[in-house]
């Protein structure tokens, strides 16, 4: 249910018009999702200043459902919410060695993740980069977080690079990547019904698939031209990726390094000539 909060934020981001209905609205219902399943359409559209209608209409362009459903999709992210973490088990094992311990964890996910990286696999993605007339990068979540990072990182070396947030935009974008364009998929798990849908499209598109996941027999994996494989370490005791996204952040610096390395000797070589 992370995507319900992101659409709500991507409703505010992508305007300038602060005053603009479905913003105010959207404003309310991120400040007031605890208390939305309990309200009417009246007191929404009352607290928004605005129609029942008009809340209607949010709806609609939100996800095209209905208030009722919106009010579901509260609730729903809601019970995610309180399983999250389990507050009396914290309460019960919060004492420093618990810190110890998740960097322990931590350490030796970098560790096995870092036997896992085959340089074999590693040049083959900085070839496809080099070649690649775009980039696109994808993942969900967590993972987006991540494939954003490497947005950033590889346009500052001079690549046209593309990392959407919402899942529909995502699809937009796997479609119009034509031949010579590169995919390159974040996905711990490489199962979810969201990253099987977007290779589907890939390979629907005849788009080459770089995978970083810490599923080697995930459909992703299965799927992809490129692994990378990641250390599946992860602490059972959260939902969040606190161990994973630590270890795919670190497969993301290692391309992002070796690349900008590939790019100097290439310099370097022109230069000679």
């Amino acid at each position: 249910m992370y995507n319900f909060i992101a659409k709500l934020l991507n409703f505010i981001e992508s305007s300038t018009d602060q005053s603009n209905s479905d913003i105010i609205i959207a404003e309310y219902i991120l400040r007031n999702t605890y208390e939305l399943p309990n309200k009417s359409i009246y007191e929404v559209a009352d607290a928004c200043h605005t129609s029942p209608a008009t809340i209607t209409r949010f709806c609609k362009r939100f996800d095209d459902i209905s208030f009722k459903e919106l009010k579901e999709y509260a609730r729903t992210f809601i019970e995610f919410n309180h399983t999250e973490l389990n507050l009396d088990k914290m309460k019960d094992n919060f004492y420093p060695e618990r810190l110890n311990e998740y960097f322990n964890d931590l350490t030796n996910s970098l560790e096995q993740t870092k036997e896992l990286l085959k340089s074999k696999n590693l040049m083959g993605v900085i070839k496809r980069i080099y070649e690649a007339e775009k980039l696109a990068f994808f993942g969900v979540t967590f993972s987006h977080l991540l494939a954003r990072n490497a947005q950033f990182k590889f346009i500052r070396l001079g690549k046209y690079v593309t990392a959407y947030s919402n899942h529909e935009n995502q699809i937009t974008d796997a479609l119009s990547l034509r031949k010579g364009d590169f995919a390159l998929i974040i996905s711990f798990s490489g199962d979810t019904r969201f990253i099987v849908r977007l290779v589907k499209v890939l390979k629907g598109q005849g788009i080459p698939i770089v995978a970083i996941t810490g599923r080697k027999d995930s459909y992703l994996a299965r799927n992809a031209e490129e692994i990378i494989l990641v250390s599946d370490k992860s602490d059972s005791d959260f939902k969040s990726p606190i161990i994973e996204e630590i270890s795919m952040l670190s497969i993301i610096n290692s391309i992002y390094l070796v690349y900008s390395l590939f790019l100097h000797s290439i310099e370097e070589h022109r230069m000679e000539e």
